[in-house]
């Protein structure tokens, strides 16, 4: 089984990489770690910024064609008060005023209950295009000819596209149909009092828009794929929601008093307050960005819900990529470490094996030398220069020993020769003394007899006594003679 640990106490290469895999590591995460943080707040404030801009560019388009359809109005209305007394003329002008912008999808120009006692009590003329005939421009002076499912029941003084602007006194836009309708309308409405030259209002100009444009324009707002846009008319209700069973009857405050976070009762009053801004809120459960522009001369509110998922997904998969990145270029460093430092190192592989070899006692193996001129290339000459060292002094050594190993043996044969000299010489002296005896024993005796038997013994005796001392002691000398020849010998 494959033990790292031993495999790293045992690999010094292994080691290194590791400390500089783990060096590296601390890097990167420092750096991820900055990176992450900067790239959070970038990405959030650029993502916020773009959809702003984008919400600001809307808002803008929408503010100029309202403008543009208030323009329009206003150019006709200075007609239609310069006419008064022609009530026929009111028909021309509708027509005329509904063909200048397509985006008019129809034109009311409506008087006071009486105001042309010869037209009956309510007058007015309706302009719009015909749903039969492609680009013709048609007139109706019967409200229920034009709306019979709005008008049935109500006299157009009660709905809010006459009676508001008359009470405004000025241009303004609304929601064409009364507070009390249940029709989901189609349309917005700019509405402009009609005065005489003495300043009473005597009617109103009503010019009708499609709300499917502004529906469009509002809805392809999307900076992000689960971002929405919404707009607010007076009082908070929705007049654009991708959610359509919201539309008209449904007040935002209604809306957002379930939410538990206090945050968009903040944003909600200020939206109604026709301000603009963005905050961070948690809507459905979801964190959000919600960002709000005011329209319509601040009556109206434009606002862009963008999940925070949405905006930070660029940054997750940046993260994710670095991730990948990262980990891809720790797997190519710890290879490349290993590789080259393996590499570089392989010289002290090759010089532990010498080690080894020497310790053993093999000097004849030996070390190339290296042109590299770092530590390592340094270490490794001199480990070539010293195994050549040892090896000549080896050699030198094997040499000596064999001339001593030959200077042995003479002295040893020369040893045993002399060992064996001195055992025939101690023979001999032995021999010798064993001849010696002998005779010291006769002269010995002799000379006891003479000494004590001196007086008998007569001149014949002493004679043969003497005569037998005087040959034994020959015999001695002859003996001495030759141990003083060996003694002489030996010394030489």
């Amino acid at each position: 089984m494959f033990n790292a640990y031993q495999y790293l106490r045992k690999n010094l290469s292994a080691r290194l990489s590791v400390w500089v895999l783990a060096s590296v590591t601390v890097l990167y995460l420092a750096v991820f770690v900055v990176m992450f943080i900067y790239t959070h707040r970038t990405v959030r404030e650029e993502s916020l910024e773009k959809a702003d801009e984008m919400l600001n560019g809307t808002v803008q388009r929408i503010d100029n064609m309202m403008y543009q359809m208030e323009v329009s109005g206003r150019n006709m209305l200075w007609n239609i008060e310069n006419h008064l007394d022609n009530p026929d003329a009111m028909a021309l002008y509708g027509r005329e005023l509904v063909r200048s912008n397509r985006n008019i999808v129809g034109c009311a120009i409506a008087f006071e209950p009486n105001y042309y006692p010869e037209k009956g009590e309510l007058f007015m003329s309706y302009s719009y295009w015909s749903p039969e005939i492609e680009d013709s421009v048609v007139t109706s002076h019967n409200p229920m000819e034009i709306e019979p499912y709005v008008m049935s029941g109500l006299p157009y003084p009660g709905h809010n596209w006459y009676f508001i602007p008359k009470k405004v006194g000025e241009a303004c836009w609304i929601r064409p149909h009364a507070a009390t309708d249940t029709i989901l309308s189609s349309i917005i409405t700019c509405g402009m009092p009609i005065r005489e030259p003495g300043g009473r209002t005597v009617g109103v100009l009503a010019v009708d828009i499609s709300l499917d444009w502004l529906s469009k324009t509002i809805l392809a707002t999307k900076p992000f794929p689960n971002s929405y846009c919404c707009m607010l008319g007076v009082q908070g209700t929705y007049l654009i929601h991708p959610d359509k069973t919201k539309l008209y009857h449904t007040l935002i405050k209604s809306v957002m008093k379930d939410e538990p976070d206090p945050r968009m009762g903040d944003v909600v009053n200020d939206m109604l307050a026709g301000n603009s801004g963005r905050s961070a809120v948690q809507l459905g459960g979801e964190d959000c960005y919600i960002i709000y522009k005011s329209l319509n001369q601040g009556h109206w509110s434009a606002c862009m819900v963008c999940p925070e998922s949405d905006i930070f997904a660029p940054n997750e998969r940046l993260r994710l990529y670095m991730v990948a990145i990262a980990l891809t270029g720790l797997w190519v460093i710890l290879f490349f470490c290993l590789f080259f430092i393996s590499r570089q190192l392989q010289p002290l592989d090759m010089l532990e094996e010498s080690t080894q070899r020497i310790a053993k006692g093999e000097f004849d193996q030996t070390i190339p030398t290296t042109k590299r001129k770092d530590e390592i290339g340094l270490l490794q000459n001199s480990f070539s220069n010293m195994q050549k060292s040892l090896s000549e002094q080896v050699k030198e050594i094997h040499q000596l020993s064999g001339l001593l190993k030959e200077r042995n043996d003479s002295l040893s044969e020369a040893y045993a020769k002399v060992q064996e000299s001195d055992q025939v010489r101690t023979t001999f002296i032995h021999q010798i003394a064993d001849n010696i005896i002998p005779p010291t024993k006769v002269i010995d005796t002799a000379i006891s007899k003479l000494y004590h038997s001196y007086a008998t013994l007569t001149k014949e005796d002493v004679r043969s006594l003497t005569k037998m001392v005087m040959a034994q002691i020959g015999i001695i000398s002859e003996q001495l003679n030759k141990l003083t020849e060996i003694s002489t010998n030996k010394k030489a």
